[in-house]
């Protein structure tokens, strides 16, 4: 695959939402996403790994720790985006106001591996540090965050 079109497909693939039927049918049978493995307690399972069928939940896991998130709405930067063979990264940076009212703004970098055209893996790097301590640093922050991603996954509404 060219250079080009691996980025066209992690483009497309992130336009149409990562989560949305469309994008979940432009990964392969066995795709990975795999998330910090300081942050495994928002992930069910074993790890930080989400599988194909995990992949229309994971809106999830913002919506339980940012107040207001939806999925389509705009609130990162893209620093840049590189392709080399079936790999594609991109590094960006992210703002959002958490349930208890903090403001947080994280930078992340996402690499995705291809193969036949479609996406396999996703890598995702963040400070997860930082993370940690805005989102879920205190008794109270993790047993709101959890409750709400537990709800969520159950089909409630928060």
């Amino acid at each position: 695959m060219s250079k080009q079109s691996s980025k066209e497909v992690v483009q497309k693939f992130l336009a149409q939402g990562v989560s949305s039927p469309e994008s979940v049918a432009m990964v392969t049978d066995d795709f990975e996403w795999i998330g910090p493995q300081s942050l495994h307690f928002m992930f069910e399972g074993d790890g930080a790994v989400l599988t194909r069928d995990d992949l229309p939940g994971l809106p999830y896991l913002d919506q339980a720790i940012y107040r207001g998130y939806e999925a389509d709405e705009n609130n990162s930067n893209v620093h840049f985006m590189i392709a080399e063979g079936d790999i594609v990264v991109m590094e960006f940076d992210a703002k959002f106001t958490t349930f208890e009212g903090e403001p947080y703004h994280n930078q992340y970098c996402l690499v995705f591996l291809l193969r036949d055209g479609r996406i396999a893996a996703v890598h995702e790097h963040v400070d997860s540090h930082y993370s940690y301590e805005v989102c879920f640093g205190t008794p109270e922050k993790m047993a709101g965050a959890m409750d709400r991603l537990k709800r969520l996954r159950a089909g409630e509404a928060i």
